[in-house]
């Protein structure tokens, strides 16, 4: 098990000058203005373009691009299920 402090430390960990470390994750999708998500997707790996947080009370966000593509994902924090094959507290 791994505390979100410690995920987004992991996730801002770095090979070398301007080489991030990729990581693996499983998070869930949601869409509160559309009404849609509930999908379970899992990113093998990827690797964080940046955290911002998303208005006063509605917590933090994370921007993590796939390898291979130029698609940026925003996923929320608390939607993150699994990060390197570990546990979320």
């Amino acid at each position: 098990m791994i505390k979100v402090q410690d995920m987004v430390q992991q996730m801002r960990a770095t090979i070398g000058p301007n080489r991030p470390k990729p990581f693996a994750l499983i998070y869930c999708t949601a869409d509160r203005k559309r009404g849609t998500g509930g999908q379970i997707r899992e990113i093998r790996k990827a690797f964080l373009v940046s955290t911002r947080r998303a208005g006063k009370s509605r917590g933090w966000k994370v921007n993590v691009q796939p390898l291979g593509t130029r698609d940026i994902i925003s996923i929320h924090l608390d939607l993150i299920l699994y990060f390197n094959n570990q546990d979320l507290v």
